[in-house]
């Protein structure tokens, strides 16, 4: 499971997993080829500014990759 969000604080749209697990190397490969980058701080993806589109799409792209997201 992925948590898509954006974050005001961190001004960013944040792609976060669940758990590891969630993390397959093609899943991987499309969350960063969406200009997403890996913070190990927050253990999660971030690409910065507030694009509620940007986070509409990856979370699209999840669920199409079978994943559940939960996008607030």
């Amino acid at each position: 499971m992925f948590l898509v969000t954006t974050d005001t604080k961190l001004g960013a749209v944040v792609v976060a997993p669940e758990c590891a697990d969630d993390l397959d190397d093609e899943t991987q490969a499309v969350i960063e080829a969406a200009a997403f980058t890996w913070r190990s701080d927050i253990e999660a993806f971030t690409q910065p500014g507030q694009n509620r589109q940007a986070a509409n799409r990856i979370a699209l792209r999840l669920v199409q990759l079978g994943h559940d997201v939960l996008a607030v």
